[in-house]
């Protein structure tokens, strides 16, 4: 789950750390923001420095490795991308740098700065405040001295900037005044557009950064970095014809114009975007040992809480979280297929007029034939289901782990479940369950070497299980923990520790692989164990809501 942060924390510390002060001037990253941005991430605060040095710290320690892991890699390239791999490494080398220093000052970028990330029109445009341009021009003409080549340039005006044409898409980097800009666009496209996605042409009218504070204080975000994807203006920008900037794209891409959008498409197609109006994101919490990044996906009121209530909460959901793993999900079949029928049967009883959307059509055509079915039990009793593992141990030399670990199974009728079960397998006709809670062993004979030991206990909600020695102690308490007080229908625990037991099972797989790929492997187990050393857990949840489905991340570290 965190094997990506070691790529991309020094990038991240790059856009998102920010601001000095909540007004941004009238030359910062915000104030070259189109109002009717379609999406945007951008900051308003610096991030506490405590986080920053933590960040910058466990990048310190595991670049190295990663290095070792890319520079294999390059190692391996053919000849005839050697012009392309002496840059790779001019450019690993130049990031080397800056890692072990703990610092950006050399990419002109000192303590925090302003950044966004935002769109003209769908085009991507990214922003970044330097305190010294100059000492990010030299660190550029490092790299090209390094890779004995230089960038490719262009000029526009008295403007001169780098771009990177890779087949049709040009990505544009240029260093304005005191910021660092990134954008592509189609190559073909006029300098008209280009001048708008550098700033040079400032837009019409500017995004306003009280719209920002107000998706913060409506969501609990800090004021680190935050932001949304604007569904409904997408649509509305992709369906405009006379949008001048959609001319320009549909051109330099197709060659032509792309036709009007009929008003029916159109109005169908804007009718499907306001069920999913906006995507939001950002920190609700953001310190040195703790973070918590939150996520909604905005709908239709009306279907948000149809959504909500085909679903229960997953089982144990609201209880405490153990073990190195715990997942739980909500299952509740009945409800579920009720749910995606109505909508179904909605789109088959008056489907979409639009030609494009036919598709569309047929699939919920489809979908509504195979949920217009009878689910016979006890599939149709189902309601959720929670794992945990709470024990997964390689001794020297056993290929078999010793596993621990329990799991629940809720359901409208469990004792129904069981004597199905018992008719299916006649070795279990022995098992007296009673739906008072009691863990009962499973009968001897039943389960072969080297299953675990297995105990079975039941009450008048749900069936449970546990595995391995010992694990039966705490089986009816795990039977009986509560569910969440509303809808959360996913809930996933990892806990830091877990990464010792991965390594495990790459020192048993390196074993079957040749030796040149066991650098990697070994590489991979060092992170792993980086990981342990800095990761506590981390904890995700998914809520159906009145206003749509959220999202929540926590991540503590040591």
């Amino acid at each position: 789950m965190y094997a990506y942060a070691r790529r991309t924390v020094p990038l991240v510390l790059l856009l998102t750390l920010a601001a000095c002060s909540k007004q941004p001037a009238s030359d910062s990253p915000l104030a070259f923001v189109p109002a009717d941005t379609p999406y945007l991430f951008a900051n308003l605060e610096p991030i506490p420095q405590p986080v920053v040095d933590q960040w910058s710290q466990l990048t310190r320690e595991s670049w190295p490795l990663s290095l070792s892991m890319y520079q294999r890699m390059l190692d391996k390239a053919p000849e005839k991308d050697a012009a392309a791999v002496k840059a790779a490494r001019a450019v690993l080398e130049e990031v080397s740098t800056h890692v072990n220093a703990g610092t950006t000052e050399q990419l002109g970028i000192k303590g925090s700065t302003h950044a966004a990330l935002f769109g003209v029109g769908v085009l991507p445009v990214a922003r970044i405040q330097l305190a010294d341009p100059n000492a990010l021009r030299a660190a550029i003409t490092r790299v090209e001295t390094k890779a004995g080549a230089q960038l490719p340039k262009a000029k526009l005006g008295e403007l001169d900037y780098w771009a990177i044409t890779i087949e049709k898409v040009q990505f544009l980097i240029a260093i304005i005044d005191n910021q660092l800009v990134l954008s592509a666009a189609p190559t073909a496209v006029s300098d008209d557009v280009r001048r708008q996605l550098l700033g040079i042409t400032r837009p019409a009218k500017a995004f306003d950064i009280q719209n920002l504070a107000t998706l913060n204080k409506r969501y609990g975000y800090t004021p680190y970095s935050s932001g949304y994807v604007d569904v409904l203006r997408l649509t509305d920008f992709l369906g405009d014809a006379n949008d001048p900037l959609r001319r320009e794209i549909s051109n330099a891409v197709f060659g032509k114009e792309l036709p009007a959008m009929d008003p029916t498409c159109k109005a169908e197609a804007r009718s499907i975007a306001a069920k999913f109006p906006r995507m939001v994101l950002g920190y609700t919490e953001l310190a040195a040992k703790r973070m918590t990044i939150h996520a909604q996906l905005e709908m239709e009121p009306a279907l948000a809480k149809e959504f909500a209530a085909s679903l229960t909460a997953a089982p144990g959901t609201g209880a405490k979280l153990e073990g190195l793993v715990d997942f739980s999900l909500s299952l509740p079949v009945l409800k579920q297929k009720a749910f995606w029928f109505k909508q179904a049967k909605a789109v088959v009883d008056q489907p979409y007029a639009c030609a494009d959307l036919a598709e569309l059509n047929e699939s919920f055509a489809k979908l509504k034939q195979s949920l217009d079915t009878t689910i016979p039990p006890p599939a149709s009793d189902l309601d959720g289901l929670r794992l945990t593992l709470s024990k997964l141990d390689f001794a020297a030399g056993i290929t078999t782990p010793e596993i621990g670990g329990k799991a629940v199974i809720a359901l409208n009728n469990p004792a129904g479940a069981v004597a199905m079960a018992q008719l299916a397998l006649p070795g279990l006709k022995d098992l007296k369950l009673t739906a008072d809670g009691k863990p009962i062993a499973l009968p001897p004979g039943v389960a072969p070497p080297p299953v675990p030991p297995l105990f079975f206990a039941m009450n008048d909600r749900a069936l449970a299980v546990s595995a391995g020695a010992g694990e039966e102690a705490t089986l009816s308490a795990f039977l009986s923990a509560p569910a969440a007080n509303e809808p959360v229908f996913m809930r996933a625990y990892f806990a830091g520790a877990m990464y010792a037991r991965l390594g495990s099972v790459f020192d048993m797989t390196a074993q079957m692989l040749p030796e040149e790929q066991r650098a990697d492997y070994d590489t991979q187990k060092q992170l792993f164990k980086l990981y342990e050393k800095y990761i506590d857990h981390a904890e995700f949840t998914l809520t159906a809501k009145q206003d749509g489905i959220s999202l929540l991340e926590t991540v503590v570290t040591r």
